[in-house]
C-alpha cells in the first residue's frame, strides 16, 4: 500500500510542538523531555511525521495531555511496545537519522487546524484510484442519461413541428426514433 504524504517543514513541526508544550500539561512528565530533545535536534525534526495511525513498521511515539483519556506515553518500535520514555529517548539518540512518527492526544485535537495540517494524509492510493473509477462510471451514466433525455426532448419537439406542418412521413420517422430512444432508457 502506498500512502500519500504531505510535506511539512521543520519550522511548522517545531512551532506546533512548542505550542503543544506551552498549552498542555502532559500525563507523563518525562515525555516533555523527549519532545524538548526532538525540538533541539533539527535532523530529528526533519524525519518526524505526525500521524493518526500506528504504522506496522518503524517507530511511533504516542503522547497524551492530561485532558486525554489515552495513556500518557507509549512507544512502538520493531513490533514491540513500551511505556518507558528513557528507552524511547535512548533509541532516538542511537538512531537519529531514522524516520519517527508521533501521535498526540489532547483536548480539541479534531478541531485544531494547525495539528490537522501536520498529520499525514492516510489516503491509500489504490483505494483512491478505485473510488475515482467508481465516480467515473457514475458520472458517465449520469451524462449519458442527460444526453439521452435531451435527445428525447429534441425529438418530441420535432414531432410537434411535424404535426404542425402536417408532415406524416417525417412524423412517423420521428415516432420510430422516439421509441428507439425510449427503449435505451
Amino acid at each position: 500500500m502506498v500512502f500519500m504524504r504531505n510535506w511539512v517543514s521543520t519550522a511548522e513541526k517545531s512551532s506546533f510542538l512548542k505550542w503543544f508544550l506551552d498549552q498542555h500539561q502532559l500525563k507523563h512528565k518525562d515525555a516533555r523531555m523527549l519532545l524538548e530533545y526532538i525540538l533541539k535536534n533539527h535532523h530529528i525534526l526533519e524525519n518526524l511525521s505526525f500521524t493518526d495511525h500506528i504504522p506496522k513498521k518503524g517507530r511511533t511515539f504516542i503522547i497524551s495531555s492530561m485532558n486525554s483519556d489515552k495513556p500518557g506515553f507509549v512507544y512502538y518500535y520493531n513490533n514491540r511496545k513500551t511505556e518507558d520514555v528513557s528507552k524511547a529517548l535512548g533509541d532516538l539518540m542511537s538512531n537519529p537519522a531514522d524516520k519517527v512518527n508521533i501521535k498526540l492526544h489532547f483536548y480539541g485535537k479534531q478541531s485544531n487546524h494547525r495539528y490537522l495540517q501536520l498529520v499525514e494524509s492516510q489516503v491509500n492510493t489504490f483505494v483512491q484510484h478505485k473510488q475515482f473509477k467508481e465516480y467515473e462510471k457514475e458520472t458517465t451514466i449520469i451524462l449519458e442519461k442527460a444526453l439521452l433525455d435531451q435527445e428525447i426532448e429534441k425529438v418530441r419537439n420535432q414531432i410537434d413541428e411535424a404535426l404542425d406542418a402536417n408532415d406524416k412521413p417525417l412524423f412517423n420517422r420521428l415516432v420510430e426514433r422516439l421509441q428507439e430512444l425510449k427503449s435505451m432508457q
